[in-house]
């Protein structure tokens, strides 16, 4: 299977680029399998975000929604169906202070991925959405007290989630937010970050 990676920190791109060339794919155009993911920044309450953050969050849902579309573009030309996979923050699932750009940029690429999956899914194309938690060696180690499995995420369980959600075992997982995060977002529902105040 070809596969490429739009958007997605080095990080991220580098252990999905890895972990599917592990499991036998190659990372080649035309793809078959694309990941697209968006870097949307994170530290403003958005009554205090000054416009030209809103504007580079902007920039890159865009970016990520086009890369999406390209890609589809290319699938669908292809004629033998494949996958999209959209990688953005568990923030979109359940936010929390500082996390709004995060939030509204990961919730319209959401929103964009599902209206993808419908249109999409009678040619053979699935579409789905990674929401992952905070990244071992990016967010406060002190995080790690908000995850019911006990630990940041770390890239490979990204790249782990891609791998799987593009083969035959989610053959008809289409649509689906599938939250990468050790259940955080669940968490969250409760009032969020343990130390927002500290």
């Amino acid at each position: 299977m070809r596969v490429t990676v739009h958007g997605c920190s080095p990080t991220v791109a580098d252990a999905v680029v890895e972990a599917f060339r592990a499991d036998g794919h190659e990372l080649a155009e035309p793809a078959q399998v694309a990941v697209v993911g968006v870097q949307a920044p994170t530290g403003a309450d958005l009554h205090e975000l000054p416009p030209e953050r809103w504007d580079a969050a902007v920039a890159g849902a865009r970016a990520a929604f086009f890369a999406m579309q390209e890609a589809a573009r290319s699938i669908v030309q292809q004629g033998e169906g494949g996958c999209l996979l959209v990688v953005v923050q568990a923030h979109s699932l359940r936010t929390s202070r500082g996390c709004g750009l995060a939030a509204v940029v990961g919730s319209f690429l959401t929103t964009a991925a599902q209206v993808a999956a419908v249109e999409l899914g009678a040619k053979g194309i699935r579409v789905n959405v990674l929401a992952v938690g905070p990244l071992e060696g990016e967010a406060d180690p002190r995080t790690a007290d908000a995850v019911p499995l006990g630990r940041l995420t770390r890239p490979a369980d990204v790249g782990a989630a891609c791998v799987m959600l593009s083969g035959a075992g989610a053959a008809y997982l289409s649509g689906a937010v599938i939250a990468v995060d050790g259940g955080y977002a669940v968490t969250k529902a409760v009032g969020g970050s343990p130390f927002a105040d500290a």
